[in-house]
């Protein structure tokens, strides 16, 4: 049995190079397939509670970072515990076993809500909320403050204290309004995000065919007709991965092991000499992790990113050598990087519903009974629903932004471009799968205020708009993009779109109450501003004040400079989208200059490099079947290093120890 149409996966792969007389065993697994079931969705709600309290733990106190990467780490590991007592069951009673199907759904319910308790979502929400009256000082200033923050979506100023000291149970009473409140307001958000996937989604799959790079390894994991598990250069990338983690681990327990030098090591001071020492940080890594994931995207996005970020570190050393400053008090210099990748999320935000613009205007003419009938039987949602949902669901999140100060206008460009950019951050994902993403250095709420200039803001819109800041100043957990994978799982596994989004729904929900409850009772009992935890997630809680502070004692004009900067930036993406559509051999894709203009390819340009050159010598030496042969290692990569890094980061949080911090450095 073939797959459906744009899934080119690794067993199907060497099944048909390898073994084409080989036809019937995933024939049988799918005839025989459940689909989803109730003891899958039951699985994967209580599988919720560990993988979120594990998530939370790991990024707080052990401190390694389970929850940043596009592939999270508690979902993978939960996913390979369930296979490993799937195999003991089909030794005892093969009827019990679970299904592909239903090891996606519960896979999938876990993706939509571990990573709504990671970094820029609930955690950020939760140390934003008690900043204020926690640092307030008379240095600061940040007491008068108080009188235009949203009260009624803050616990009461009696429970800060314990919050930041730990040592204390949660006092939930105090807490219960504003985490319902955030919660309603959480939901209608991701609901919305739902609702833009649903619209885009035949776009992607079905027409433009995206490869959706992160889905690949689960598939892979739970083909019932794969060889995945057989395939003896997938079980040499994954030593290879395992091997290196784990050293390195021991390395950091016992410091006179070995270690091997896989994460970040700078570059920047060998280039000492004007204008070359202009190029600032030069992190090389060497990630089994991101050299994987690089090696299944194709090779013109691979090579993209890897150029347009040393593309980038030349600007900064042309800046240098021909002297090109700001002007005194501007709020961008040269090269006006952090605008240029601004403007290039813009632009690939605004080219994903250009290109959709036909398709959208059939879903919109539906939606409202005045165009033909198109088929959305197949979708998450209805046209219908997605259409007049998303309409309502942002008319909601405006008002609510509304009753917590913020002007209406003001609210509507904040949410609009955050939502913009979430769209890029899922279509980046979608195409090229980096192993993180960070969104664009100039987040949601300073492009509202700098281009017109914080003079003309209030200091009340400011300081409710930083109240809302926790879900944009940081977009590694950007959820939506899990929702679109989560359809792409659908399609790939055969699993009926409408069915997942009720398990979806299910798994939000589960998702956002026990994702308050993790991280208030972590940081209740370790205190937030103890050495005990992680501070990072402490002092993003406080930035968005300390910004606030900064356009107060300093008010700027509009930054013009910055604008054309914006502007300049995604006109060279829709350029490069242009010319690539065109002209069939042009090898630059414009996904490569969004990412090398953020801070995403800081640490994944030169696994990048090494995944391209691979790639490129395999297929140039030994074709497509080299290739073919080669991806069972470099999937391999990616298992071993989650199932490596996961085993010690799960140790640490057991013994209570920081653990290596295997990525992002």
């Amino acid at each position: 049995m073939r797959p459906p149409p744009g899934r080119l996966t690794l067993s199907v792969v060497l099944r048909e190079n390898i073994h084409p007389e080989e036809p019937s065993a995933a024939t049988e697994a799918a005839v025989a397939d459940r689909g989803i079931t109730l003891r899958a969705v039951l699985i994967g709600f209580i599988a919720i509670i560990p993988g979120v309290f594990w998530g939370v733990y790991g990024d707080v106190v052990s401190q390694t970072d389970l929850t940043s990467t596009s592939l999270m780490m508690p979902p993978v590991l939960i996913l390979m515990a369930l296979l490993l007592v799937n195999a003991l069951v089909r030794r005892f009673r093969p009827s019990s076993v679970l299904t592909q199907s239903e090891l996606m759904t519960i896979y999938v319910m876990l993706t939509v809500s571990v990573i709504l308790s990671g970094m820029g979502m609930i955690q950020f929400l939760c140390t934003t909320l008690g900043a204020v009256p926690y640092f307030k000082s008379p240095e600061n200033n940040w007491g008068e403050y108080l009188q235009f923050a949203p009260r009624h979506l803050m616990p009461r100023l009696s429970a800060i204290q314990g919050f930041y000291q730990g040592g204390q149970p949660v006092p939930w009473d105090a807490w219960l309004r504003p985490v319902l409140l955030w919660s309603g307001f959480l939901f209608v958000m991701l609901f919305c995000m739902l609702c833009i996937n649903t619209l885009v989604r035949r776009q992607w799959m079905d027409r433009e065919r995206l490869t959706f790079p992160i889905v690949m390894l689960p598939l892979e994991m739970t083909d019932p007709g794969g060889s995945f598990f057989r395939n003896k250069a997938m079980w040499l990338g994954f030593l290879v991965a395992a091997g290196v983690e784990t050293l390195n681990s021991l390395n950091h327990l016992y410091p006179t092991l070995p270690y091997i030098q896989i994460r970040a090591n700078d570059l920047g001071p060998s280039f000492a000499v004007p204008p070359w020492n202009a190029i600032g940080y030069f992190p090389t890594t060497f990630y089994p992790l991101a050299i994987g994931l690089a090696f299944i995207v194709a090779a013109d996005v691979s090579f993209s990113c890897w150029f347009f970020y040393l593309f980038m570190k030349l600007e900064h050393v042309f800046v240098a050598w021909v002297g090109w400053e700001a002007p005194g008090g501007a709020v961008s210099a040269p090269p006006y990087v952090a605008q240029q990748g601004t403007g290039a999320f813009i632009g690939i935000g605004l080219s994903v519903f250009w290109l959709a613009r036909r398709h959208l205007k059939e879903v919109f003419l539906h939606a409202i009974g005045r165009g033909p009938a198109v088929d959305d039987s197949n979708e998450s949602l209805s046209y219908r629903t997605a259409v007049f949902g998303l309409a309502a669901g942002f008319a909601a999140l405006v008002a609510f932004c509304v009753a917590a100060g913020i002007s209406p206008l003001v609210a509507a460009a904040y949410l609009g471009v955050y939502l913009l950019f979430s769209t890029t951050i899922t279509r980046l994902r979608a195409v090229a799968g980096p192993p993180w993403t960070f969104g664009p250095y100039v987040n949601a709420m300073d492009i509202v205020i700098q281009p017109v200039g914080s003079s003309l803001f209030s200091k009340g819109n400011l300081v409710a708009l930083a109240y809302f800041n926790w879900f944009s100043i940081e977009m590694r957990c950007n959820p939506m993009p899990t929702h679109i994978e989560a359809m792409k799982i659908a399609q790939a596994a055969r699993i009926r779109q409408r069915a997942l989004t009720v398990a979806m729904l299910i798994a939000i929900v589960a998702g956002i109450a026990v994702g308050f409850w993790a991280c208030l009772a972590v940081w209740y009992q370790f205190g937030a501003a103890t050495a005990k935890v992680e501070p990072w997630r402490t002092w993003m809680g406080r930035l968005p004040f300390d910004r606030v502070s900064n356009y107060l004692a300093d008010p700027k004009g509009p930054d013009v400079a910055g604008v054309i900067a914006m502007v300049y930036g995604a006109a060279v993406t829709v350029l490069l989208g242009w010319l690539r559509t065109n002209f069939v051999s042009f090898p630059f894709h414009p996904v490569g200059y969004v990412l090398a203009h953020t801070e995403t390819l800081q640490w994944l340009w030169c696994p990048f490099l090494v995944a391209w050159t691979c790639k490129v010598l395999i297929t140039r030496y030994a074709g497509i079947k080299g290739y073919r042969a080669a991806l069972p290692f470099f999937l391999g990569l990616v298992l071993g290093d989650y199932m490596a890094s996961g085993c010690w980061a799960l140790a640490g949080s057991i013994l209570g120890i920081q653990m290596y911090r295997c990525f992002p450095c």
